[in-house]
């Protein structure tokens, strides 16, 4: 019983020195939003970010990510999963090695980039750069097919 509260221990003091800061409403999981976009029928929303040194990053973050449109926009058809390769913030190695694998899967080669996948994770497209709320919504609908923000993706 030691042994296993000295693992659980050494484990919290190790994983607590990294962030995992993902903004509310994302997930940094890649395998759990894969499962819950096939049982709720979704497509996922990869962000590939530098949420603490890319300028474009942070003005998308917050000229489009956290406004109501975009939030409205995906609540019930993407699971979002937030990929962040920060300077001044840790990031697991385990974390980083499973972002990298996806960098290197979609040919990932600036930030931000937004991939949307299947539940699979296979691509659907790609949003490379910075726009603003309303025509960044719109390439999303573009990329998915849909005319009507109302409509269901």
């Amino acid at each position: 019983m030691k042994k296993l509260l000295f693992a659980f221990f050494a484990l919290f003091v190790c994983a607590a020195g990294y962030a995992d800061d993902a903004p509310r409403g994302w997930t940094s999981d890649i395998n759990a939003a894969m499962e819950t976009a096939k049982k709720e029928n979704r497509c996922i929303l990869i962000l590939f970010t530098g949420s603490d040194w890319c300028s474009w990053c942070k003005r998308l973050k917050a000229d489009v990510l956290d406004g109501n449109s975009f939030k409205n926009a995906v609540k019930d058809s993407m699971v979002l999963v937030y990929f962040d390769f920060p300077v001044h913030k840790k990031i697991s190695p385990a974390q980083m090695t499973e972002q990298n694998r996806w960098v290197k899967k979609f040919g990932i080669n600036g930030f931000p980039t937004v991939v949307i996948t299947d539940a699979d994770g296979n691509e659907l497209g790609k949003i490379s750069g910075y726009a603003q709320e309303a025509e960044y919504i719109r390439k999303l609908n573009a990329l998915t097919g849909r005319k009507n923000p109302r409509q269901g993706w």
